[in-house]
């Protein structure tokens, strides 16, 4: 992939900020005509009581957790930029190399970008690219972005079929069965969150994770913050391969979990939040970045 210009990447965030607005007042036009320091190897106590919920998929019997609300802090100064998030979230999630870009993306930046706290996407968007091949690097620092599991979610709100659809514990999920391969979800997204998968995957056998379900042809896929894992106690794939601790993952309705307290003591922000989507991912700068 060459390196994308400022006004691509503007295009890839925002590009579809406005199907966003007409997606949310169809969706609401159809329903009126209708009618710090928290282990990191345990974000969610095990013995916690789970409600009955809705199954990922055939086959996945994962219940939400009842009273929680999963979510995700990425901290882009501790980033290096490695991708082991990405490669990590592959092989945990059975996808196949005809998927792209994967699940998870790592954004290359200008370094004299200066976050403290609310930083605006303008300054984002400066300058960035996927394609480097070399990291952590002078003068540079890293975005990751993926699904942000919004509670108010714009893929939910234009799918015809109820295939894509927000769990009380915070997950945005897909129901591959009702996918019909519309893709109204991935034109309404406006975070470039969502996969179309346009060829039968092509997987060895050997290299099946069995607690995920491959994808079929024909249907929309995206990041599941590991929920056949995160329910059971287990952290994301990402968040377990990230060398310089720079994702964490937990409960955000419990005030003493990692990520609560991390919010409570570090400016963040999430993306685009103008677009009142309410991310479940926040992002911090805690780290120091790299300079060389």
């Amino acid at each position: 992939m060459s390196p994308i210009s400022r006004r691509q990447f503007i295009t890839y965030l925002v590009g579809a900020a406005g199907a966003v607005v007409l997606s949310t007042r169809v969706a609401q036009a159809a329903s009126k005509a209708g009618d710090v320091t928290q282990s990191r190897t345990d974000p969610v106590p095990a013995a916690r009581k789970k409600t009955p919920g809705k199954p990922v998929v055939d086959g996945v019997e994962t219940q939400a957790v009842a009273g929680a609300k999963f979510g995700m802090v990425i901290d882009c100064g501790a980033c290096i930029g490695c991708r082991r998030c990405q490669y990590a979230c592959k092989t945990e999630n059975n996808t196949p190399d005809t998927i792209s870009p994967a699940w998870i993306e790592v954004f290359g930046l200008k370094n004299e970008v200066d976050l403290t706290g609310h930083a605006s996407m303008e300054e984002l968007r400066q300058g960035a690219t996927t394609s480097y091949t070399e990291s952590p690097k002078p003068g540079m620092w890293y975005l990751a972005t993926q699904c942000n599991h919004c509670d108010n979610a714009p893929c939910v709100q234009v799918c015809p079929t109820g295939a894509t659809y927000k769990t009380e514990d915070g997950y945005v999920l897909m129901d591959y069965k009702k996918c019909v391969g519309c893709r109204f979800c991935v034109v309404a997204c406006p975070y470039n969150a969502r996969r179309f998968n346009w060829v039968p995957p092509k997987l060895d056998e050997k290299d099946i994770n069995p607690q995920v379900p491959v994808r079929p042809v024909g249907v929309v896929e995206k990041c599941t913050f590991c929920v056949h894992r995160t329910r059971d106690g287990k952290l994301p794939r990402c968040v377990e391969a990230c060398p310089v601790s720079a994702r964490h993952f937990g409960n955000l309705n419990d005030p003493q979990s990692e990520v609560s307290r991390l919010l409570r003591s570090t400016p963040n922000f999430r993306l685009l939040e103008d677009l009142n989507t309410e991310p479940s991912i926040r992002y911090i700068t805690r780290g120091r970045k790299f300079t060389g």
